[in-house]
């Protein structure tokens, strides 16, 4: 959440001028970067024992959101090695398809990064929130904040993870076909069926 203050830093020079807004997330402390000198900043997390921070400090709905965009995460990782498999013309782990097996993966981490997302502003309601982005804060409903760009760029992250899904069912019907069937059959390594 990007809030609505525009804090204005002069050079020591005064040759330019550093725009910053205060802005609350899961990672960033509250009021963006902390002013440790006279230029330097200090960027740290505030979430600094994870999951065991205090939830005065990191908000309980923030910590699953973390949980979950960390599995989703791993698992999409373990899903991308995985499929590194198949180059090596295996298709198959005790009888299924590995292009299934890795499209249900799939699905499965795509959702979890899915609920991370909607779990995250149920915490839009606690005090650091409403200090940034007005007393009219709740959940859903950021009051005078704005979204910053990784929401965004998550949602496409997510989308994206979907289509991967329903390309790798395309993936396993395409391979199961009988004409690519009868050409892996006849030798041929690498099979384009249009």
């Amino acid at each position: 959440l990007i809030g609505p203050e525009e804090i204005r830093i002069s050079n020591e020079e005064g040759n330019f001028t550093v725009v910053r807004h205060p802005s609350v997330g899961i990672y960033n402390r509250y009021r963006g970067c902390k002013r440790m000198g006279h230029t330097e900043y200090n960027c740290g997390n505030f979430d600094l024992y994870g999951l065991m921070t205090d939830s005065s400090v990191f908000p309980v709905p923030w910590k699953f959101t973390m949980f979950l965009m960390c599995v989703g995460t791993m698992q999409l990782s373990l899903t991308m090695i995985a499929m590194l498999v198949t180059c090596c013309r295996l298709h198959s782990f005790f009888g299924f398809s590995i292009h299934k097996l890795l499209c249900i993966f799939q699905a499965i981490s795509a959702m979890f990064v899915l609920c991370g997302y909607l779990v995250y502003p149920l915490a839009w309601d606690v005090p650091r929130v409403k200090k940034l982005c007005g007393p009219d804060a709740e959940p859903y409903s950021p009051a005078d904040c704005t979204l910053g760009p990784s929401v965004y760029l998550g949602a496409v992250g997510v989308l994206l993870a979907f289509v991967c899904t329903v390309l790798s069912l395309k993936a396993e019907a395409a391979y199961y076909s009988a004409k690519a069937q009868r050409r892996v059959i006849d030798g041929d390594v690498l099979v384009c069926v249009v």
